[in-house]
């Protein structure tokens, strides 16, 4: 872009980092809504004193085929979403749910006891129940007069 003054025309050094910083938002606005959230399930996460709870949309995944583990505070989700099987003669006219393979960690903002974690499938949502570990608990500490 450039600004006349009086009658000429002055190079706009600002234009530059205009164009430059469209360039960059174009590229991460790419991945925020492209690639990267559609190769990985969406999630969510809430927590309480008392445990966190996760629920990750998997249309699609037999429940059968999805690895949950938990160390301390890590969830890790491993599975498999399957293209399906479509004769020779079938077009496909567009694919937006991606297929493959896909990991998925998250940190959880507690340790968890493994050994009471549960989890449950339905309609595409796997609800996954991480009780906080008593380690982690806040102690109410009673304070002794002399």
């Amino acid at each position: 872009m450039y600004w006349p003054t009086y009658g000429r025309t002055t190079w706009d050094p600002f234009s530059e980092l205009r164009t430059l910083q469209r360039e960059m938002n174009r590229l991460f606005e790419g991945s925020a809504t492209g690639m990267a959230s559609r190769s990985l399930p969406a999630l969510n996460l809430w927590s309480d004193g008392e445990q966190a709870l996760v629920t990750v949309e998997l249309p699609g995944v037999d429940p059968k085929e999805i690895d949950i583990s938990v160390l301390r505070d890590e969830l890790t989700l491993k599975a498999e979403r399957k293209a399906p099987e479509l004769g020779e003669e079938i077009v496909c006219h567009r694919a937006e749910r991606e297929t493959g393979r896909f990991v998925r960690s998250l940190r959880l903002p507690f340790d968890v006891e493994n050994d009471k974690v549960s989890a449950s499938y339905e309609r595409g949502v796997l609800t996954i129940k991480l009780p906080r570990a008593e380690s982690t608990k806040p102690k109410r500490i009673a304070i002794q007069s002399a």
